[in-house]
């Protein structure tokens, strides 16, 4: 005779003024929480399926976890069956933080000072086993102490916390996990605690990416500043992507700025000497301003217009220091534009220190350009100049680094 399982029958249930006491033994020190002042309801529901159809039970749970955060679960569920059927969401407000630090001490590595946790979720599985679960964290205030002495791990939390904190100090995150029940290998506790792991080594990985709600669009591309060979001007382009860091780092006042320029004899020596050549021509320009009686600051307005070019580059031709083609009396003879420039290039020289200064020029201007969108100055930081590595696919630039003041 094949064989029958039972048939269960729950419900329904009120509960008044209950209690949980919870004690996990396996962290050390162990951590202790009580859920008290419990109150709810849950109706009828049964192992069988009439007609067909699950038998949902309405469930409503209301309470306090740690005598001071207030906790609700609202839904329907039925265990009894398999899969597992449900459809809750439950809500936890202000939960007091500094009691979990045996948890933050052992998997991150710091101690937590305070803080507040409130969280929404939600919780759905369909009748084939499928399951989609919403985690909605916010935390307010939160702040780790030192660094627990021999820690087993530890992860950059308080640069986490710099980077996804607001300027009031909330931090507010979405994770969102599906799977299936009927997987032996889905466990849904694990997936959580890996998203958050990764949340926070991505303060170190991909910093910007995790500013990309403040940035308004953008991530980890932010943190080059891109530059025309031989050029340390900023581009319309590299404005843009500063003007989001300025937003982003003026609503996170926990954060410092490095910037790092680096350039490359390699690959910027042509453009380099082109950007030098031009600064002659204007110099030229502005040098014959300054004669005609124009002020210093007039003149630094000057630019060098198509018309004017080919009798400044003649000038500047003409007061540089080399050998030049010369006619049957000796004299310097006039040459075509094209090949003064061709002479001039090839006259002016290019050294590891001049690239080294060009890459500090460029630092300076996205430090000097981030300081006048209001960044404090305090903030903001020069580093040390890089070389270019040896690769092809290599571009001019500034890096931004972020860190904790």
């Amino acid at each position: 005779a094949p064989e029958l399982s039972a048939v269960v029958n729950f419900g329904p249930v009120s509960l008044l003024g209950g209690r949980v006491d919870f004690s996990d033994r396996f962290i050390q020190p162990n951590y202790s929480a009580d859920l008290t002042e419990l109150t709810g309801k849950l109706s009828a529901f049964s192992s069988q399926a009439p007609n067909g159809a699950v038998q949902l039970a309405d469930m409503e749970l209301h309470g306090r976890a740690q005598g001071t955060a207030s906790l609700e679960v609202l839904g329907k569920i039925n265990p009894l069956v398999k899969p597992l059927a449900l459809d809750i969401t439950g809500k936890v407000r202000d939960l007091e933080l500094p009691p979990l630090s045996p948890y933050s001490a052992r998997y991150a590595g710091y101690g937590i000072e305070r803080g507040k946790l409130s969280v929404d979720i939600n919780y759905q599985v369909q009748p084939d086993g499928r399951l989609s679960a919403n985690h909605k964290i916010v935390l307010n205030q939160l702040k780790f102490g030192d660094a627990v002495p021999d820690a087993k791990d530890t992860l950059p939390v308080k640069l986490a916390v710099a980077l996804l904190a607001d300027r009031h100090g909330v931090i507010d995150i979405n994770l969102p996990v599906s799977g299936s029940l009927s997987d032996p290998q889905f466990r849904i506790g694990p997936i959580v605690f890996k998203l958050i792991v990764n949340l926070i080594v991505k303060a170190i990985t991909a910093p910007f990416s995790l500013l990309a709600s403040a940035l308004g669009g953008g991530g980890e591309e932010l943190s080059m500043v891109n530059f025309a060979p031989g050029s340390a001007s900023l581009s319309p382009e590299a404005r843009t992507g500063l003007d989001k860091v300025a937003k982003a780092l003026l609503e996170r006042p926990a954060l410092s700025m490095t910037v790092v320029g680096s350039a490359s004899l390699a690959h910027e020596r042509d453009a380099y000497k082109r950007a030098q050549l031009q600064a002659l021509v204007l110099a030229e320009k502005r040098r014959g301003a300054v004669l005609d009686g124009a002020t210093a600051e007039d003149a630094r307005a000057l630019a060098v217009s198509a018309q004017d070019y080919p009798v400044l580059l003649k000038a500047v031709y003409k007061r540089a220091d080399f050998p030049k083609p010369r006619n049957l009396i000796g004299l310097a003879k006039d040459i075509p534009v094209p090949e003064m420039e061709a002479l001039l290039l090839a006259n002016l020289s290019v050294t590891e220190a001049a690239m080294r200064a060009l890459a500090e020029q460029r630092g300076v201007a996205v430090r000097d350009y981030l300081a006048s969108l209001k960044l404090p100055m305090e903030r903001l930081f020069l580093g040390a100049t890089k070389a270019a590595p040896e690769d092809a696919k290599w571009q001019p630039r500034a890096e931004l680094n972020l860190a904790t003041q």
